[in-house]
């Protein structure tokens, strides 16, 4: 995994820094610093104070919320240009969700001062991060509501569809992430026995096939009239 210089960087063009200004990017490049992430390794700490950003270059980072019993909960993922760790430096607060990558992946940390200097400075990159805010909440909020409203195969149904948008397909068609039964299971609400049981269910209904962790949707529009996100 290559560092880019920030101007010539293709993940800049997905994240808030594609708004800075030709002299706000060297400053951006000159105090960045870029690192390789393996599998499994934690990015960011729940609990810490970060010193600043991590944005995203290659691969894709679950953001869980571990528990006293050792359990975590998937919250969300993280992928090419998004910015890990902002929120807790904009607000003050300790970062609520820790990050693990889920395959070898790659992030440039870019120190605090620099991100509220842009803050300051640039009302663009400003406006940004409040509109990537403004999704996160509108995600979260979508997710407690799809939890209070809908029923665990529409869940199911629902999570796939999601996995699929943002992982995209392998080369066999295939949803390309590797999850564990029980991480799916957080997803979508449910017990990991449950979920076997409806994983199985929705086989049999032709609406998925399975090659090993991985699975390939067969029926999209049949689980998007599942799930209630067509009429």
């Amino acid at each position: 995994m290559l560092a880019f210089h920030c101007s010539q960087c293709p993940t800049r063009q997905q994240s808030a820094f594609k708004t800075l200004e030709a002299g706000e990017v060297e400053t951006l490049c000159a105090h960045k610093r870029f690192g390789a992430v393996n599998k499994g390794e934690t990015l960011v700490q729940q609990g810490s104070y970060p010193k600043g950003v991590y944005c995203v270059q290659q691969g894709f980072f679950k953001l869980v919320r571990p528990a006293s019993s050792g359990k975590e909960t998937i919250v969300r993922f993280a992928g090419p240009g998004d910015l890990i760790g902002y929120r807790a430096i904009l607000s003050g607060e300790p970062v609520a969700l820790q990050a693990v990558a889920i395959q070898n992946a790659s992030a440039c940390f870019v120190p605090s001062s620099i991100l509220l200097g842009f803050l300051n400075s640039n009302g663009p990159f400003s406006l940004e991060l409040l509109k990537n805010t403004c999704l996160e909440l509108s995600e979260a909020n979508r997710v407690v509501s799809s939890l209070a409203q809908k029923s665990v195969k529409q869940r199911l149904a629902e999570v796939l569809l999601m996995l699929h948008a943002k992982f995209h397909e392998d080369h066999d068609g295939c949803i390309d992430v590797d999850l564990k039964r029980s991480e799916l299971a957080d997803l979508v609400g449910t017990a990991t026995e449950s979920l076997i049981r409806l994983l199985a269910d929705f086989e049999k209904e032709k609406l998925i096939c399975h090659d090993g962790k991985r699975f390939r949707l067969s029926q999209p529009e049949r689980l998007a009239h599942l799930a209630a996100l067509t009429d």
